[in-house]
């Protein structure tokens, strides 16, 4: 017999709960998805860049909006609009956000985790002329965010904070 996880997802305000928890996720996910690409130091020294007193600010930023999605009231994945960002060449005249960070938790991939969290950046983001991500080349989410209208745009750099290779994706209005 499946069982049916109630989902929610909301807005991230600054709390120490909210923090811990998106800390949580933020370490969760980045060994999940770079445990087997980066050695242990490299991803440490990833993680480092996560602490309360940034995520603090981070949330704070109006240019930004932090999302959870939680499976019976347990955080389950997050997601980052902000404006932060090198942007795709083919949008430097447009008004633009960056989906970050978008991810589930692995326990959480056969629920409908990531398309209630994905449902809610897509209300975030309406306003704007695209949506886009920088996504790792090898990430296994990249068929679902084409499946959500993402496109690749075939520029590629490396990603910011890692030494791997990135995809930059867009959705257009």
């Amino acid at each position: 017999m499946e069982t049916v996880l109630n989902i929610t997802t909301k807005f991230v305000v600054v709390n120490e709960a909210n923090i811990q928890a998106l800390l949580s996720l933020i370490t969760g996910l980045a060994r999940e998805k770079y445990g087997q690409l980066l050695s242990s130091a490299q991803l440490d020294d990833y993680l480092s860049r996560f602490t309360p007193q940034q995520l603090t600010s981070d949330i704070n930023n109006f240019s930004n909006q932090w999302l959870m999605v939680y499976a019976d009231k347990e955080p389950a994945g997050y997601a980052l609009i902000t404006s932060a960002g090198k942007r795709p060449d083919v949008l430097t005249e447009k008004k633009v956000k960056r989906l970050a960070g978008f991810g589930v938790l692995q326990q959480y991939q056969h629920s409908n985790c990531a398309a209630v969290l994905m449902k809610k950046c897509l209300q975030a983001g309406q306003s704007y002329d695209a949506l886009w991500m920088h996504e790792h080349a090898g990430n296994p989410l990249l068929p679902y965010f084409e499946e959500n209208n993402f496109r690749q745009t075939g520029q590629q750099d490396e990603l910011e904070a890692l030494p791997l290779q990135g995809v930059y994706l867009i959705r257009r209005k």
